[in-house]
Formats: structure tokens, sequence, C-alpha cells
């Protein structure tokens, strides 16, 4: 199907969110790598004329790291990294309206490669509170593994 307006592409639309599962390092001593499973959607916003690709929700394994006790130590973990309704990327309506290879279009920006990296941003930007739930911190995650789940 080919979509001729902005209109019918927003009408229409409809690509099945995608599913992945993940392995994340953060960088700390205390901590192995975390599971998680995440689930990706596709969908378009009318009044900016593009397609969102974003992280409905993604949900990791549970987290616990104690505090190290000294005032130059680490702060403590007990949580799971929780993701919801982040925008990882757009694609502009111009590419898919009149393309008969709209679904080509939209696949290339759902690759394990991009995946990885956009997500990598996210979790490098995910805020993680102390044990107190005082203090908020980042810490440095890369993903290590990726794929799709059917």
């Amino acid at each position: 199907m080919v979509y001729n307006s902005a209109a019918e592409l927003c009408e229409g639309f409809g690509y099945p969110p995608v599913h992945v599962k993940l392995t994340i390092d953060i960088v700390d001593k205390r901590l192995g790598p975390v599971k998680a499973e995440a689930e990706i959607a596709i969908k378009p916003v009318k009044s900016k004329a593009y397609l969102e690709v974003l992280v409905e929700e993604l949900e990791s394994d549970h987290i616990f790291a104690d505090e190290n006790g000294s005032i130059y130590g680490s702060f403590g973990i007990d949580q799971s990294i929780q993701i919801y309704d982040e925008v990882l990327t757009t694609i502009p309506f111009d590419e898919l309206i009149g393309n008969e290879n709209w679904k080509e279009t939209v696949e290339e920006s759902i690759t394990v490669d991009k995946l990885r990296e956009q997500l990598g941003k996210s979790l490098n930007d995910y805020q993680f509170s102390d044990l107190s739930g005082k203090y908020k911190f980042r810490k440095r995650c890369s993903i290590k593994e990726l794929q799709f789940i059917d």
C-alpha cells in the first residue's frame, strides 16, 4: 500500500511493535550483566509530520548493589531500569508518502545496530536512585547483546 497524504498515513498506518531482549553491561564492579526486555513501537505524530520510533516499555531484571561505606564510595542501587515512552528517533512523513517501499524505510530505523546505538543513549541518560531515594546518578552502560523476540 502506498500512502498519498499525511492524513492517509495517520489513519491507516499500522506497524506491529518490535520486542527485543537485551543484556546490559553497567560500569560498576559490583554488578554483572543485567537482562532486560523492551517493546519498541512506531507511531505517527500528525502535528509534527513524522513517525516516532519509541521505547514503549523497557524493564530490566532487579539490580542490587550495596553502598560502599566510604564517603568516596559508590551509591547503593536497589531497583530495576524502567524506561517508558521515550522517543529513540523519528522518520519524516516525506520519506514515506508516495513511497511503495515505506516498510523498508521503517525497518532501516529498527535494525539491531540502530537499536543498540539508540537504546545505549537512553540507558546512559537513565537516572538511578540511591538506596535512600535522595540522590540521582547516572551509570555508564553498554548493550552487550540485543536480539529480536518473535
